[in-house]
């Protein structure tokens, strides 16, 4: 069994996997690589750089490093 402090599993439709498949095709990852890379650029987009290496429970503290 996946231990799930580490993993967890996520649902899409249809439409949206076919389309994260080619993305990945195009840019020779795996799906977990590409959703990772995907969600790193968004949260850098909407959170900000100062909180980009301080891990998922530093949403609202700055990074003072």
């Amino acid at each position: 069994m996946a231990d799930t402090s580490k993993w967890k599993s996520v649902g899409i439709d249809i439409s949206t996997y076919n389309k994260l498949r080619k993305i990945c095709d195009a840019e020779d990852r795996n799906i977990r690589q590409q959703i990772t890379r995907m969600v790193n650029q968004e949260y850098k987009s909407v959170v900000g750089k100062e909180y980009d290496t301080m891990g998922i429970g530093s949403v609202g503290q700055k990074n003072t490093v």
